[in-house]
């Protein structure tokens, strides 16, 4: 087998377990691997600031891939690589039903990210970058959308039924069904896209895609996973993605990133 150079890794579901933290397993694993050499990037379909915090945590300055693929940033000097946004007309139809409905819903404008007010959310204490919004909907004039993340079965349906036939093939809709988490759906630009962007990283690191092992847990990751040399799911991804897949790691509560680094990359 081809040594791994790289390692790509989603956060929600992989890296991160169910109570999205990073495991004292995990952590180790990360530092032994950049100890021996090898380069670690995240790929999440969160927003930036979130990536950067757990980047910052795990010791990790390899350029972030966030929002699906929709962004690519340097957590160094916060030089963006790519960043692709969605059509106003796309994001606003998205973000004013889920405002109607009161689906939990996360869009990023900017630089911010906006969200629901939950029970014991103090605004002034969110992370940086994090926002509350009643109506995410109405702060679409304050610049342009990079991602859209909609939680919910009954929301992940809805927009598939309502939205898609509307707008099929001026956006990117990555719906997610993931086992231990709520089902998910990713609004972007549709060139957006983890395999895409950790091809460009790669080109950025002067690695091969057939020198990375890449490890997720739902759809949105198999486009990277499919890319790498090594792909790995996790014992938590849907069924059908770990058949297609082919290797698969223990879930992301039991320690799987770290038991996939030992095993294949170190």
């Amino acid at each position: 087998m081809t040594r791994i150079k790289l390692i790509a890794l989603d956060l929600d579901g992989t890296l991160l377990n169910s109570a999205l933290r990073l495991s004292d397993g995990n952590a180790a694993a990360l530092r032994k691997a950049l100890d021996a050499g090898l380069q670690v990037v995240f790929a999440t379909s969160r927003w930036y600031g979130l990536a950067k915090r757990t980047a910052e945590r795990a010791g990790i300055e390899t350029p972030l891939i966030c929002s699906n693929g929709a962004l690519i940033k340097r957590p160094t000097d916060g030089r963006e690589l790519l960043h692709l946004y969605i059509e106003e007309e796309i994001a606003r139809s998205v973000t004013a039903l889920g405002d109607e409905r009161g689906w939990e819903m996360f869009t990023t404008i900017g630089e911010a990210t906006y969200m629901k007010m939950r029970p014991g959310v103090i605004p002034e204490k969110l992370p940086a970058g994090l926002r509350v919004a009643e109506r995410q909907s109405e702060r679409l004039d304050e610049g342009r959308t990079t991602c859209v993340l909609v939680f919910g079965s009954d929301a992940v349906v809805e927009i598939s039924q309502q939205i898609v036939p509307r707008y099929d093939g001026r956006a990117r809709f990555s719906f997610n069904h993931p086992q231990n988490t709520p089902h998910y759906l990713v609004l972007t630009h549709t060139e957006a896209d983890k395999g895409r962007a950790l091809e460009m990283v790669c080109r950025e690191l002067g690695v091969l895609p057939g020198e990375t092992m890449a490890m997720g847990d739902s759809e949105s990751d198999l486009s990277m996973l499919t890319l790498a040399g090594l792909g790995v799911a996790m014992r938590n991804a849907p069924p059908e993605m770990q058949e297609v897949v082919g290797e698969v790691a223990p879930s992301n509560d039991e320690d799987g990133v770290a038991w996939a680094i030992e095993k294949f990359a170190l």
